[in-house]
């Protein structure tokens, strides 16, 4: 029996055309998520980021996409918020608020266009360093006290 080389490409290895990869685009532009994608195309989700991490420019679109299906969401919520809904059940409203609570969990941390602005705090050395140019300026302490004229030393 030959031993199976861990090198080989994987048989069921996931190749997806420029069509496929515009039509995943779509549906995350759209809000859906990668899972509801890979479960679309009925493949896990470690095989969808297996596919990413080999294909390095899709996988920049990819990102993209689903920052920009992030902000259709937010859009969505704020449809629903600007709506004159006169009668929600409790747990119509209950489900709202959960959906509101994880969008303002994730919004911030997959788009850049959420985060909200914090107080920056800026670092400043206050320290005083005092330079002379020329050394001829300087005094020369160096001397004995000796030195002194008689009529300087008090």
């Amino acid at each position: 029996m030959k031993s199976k080389s861990i090198s080989s490409k994987k048989k069921n290895e996931l190749n997806l055309n420029d069509t496929a990869q515009d039509i995943i685009l779509d549906h995350l532009t759209a809000g859906t998520t990668a899972y509801e994608v890979a479960k679309d195309r009925q493949i896990s989700l470690k095989t969808l980021y297996d596919y990413l991490d080999r294909n390095p420019k899709f996988k920049d679109k990819f990102n993209k996409a689903q920052e920009r299906g992030i902000k259709t969401l937010v859009e969505k919520m704020c449809v629903v918020f600007n709506s004159d809904v006169k009668e929600l059940t409790n747990e119509e409203l209950l489900f709202l608020r959960e959906k509101q609570n994880w969008l303002k969990f994730v919004a911030p941390r997959l788009s850049s266009l959420f985060v909200e602005q914090t107080k920056q705090e800026v670092k400043q050395d206050t320290t005083l360093n005092i330079k002379w140019e020329s050394e001829p300026d300087l005094i020369d302490v160096s001397g004995d006290i000796t030195d002194i004229p008689p009529d300087n030393k008090d």
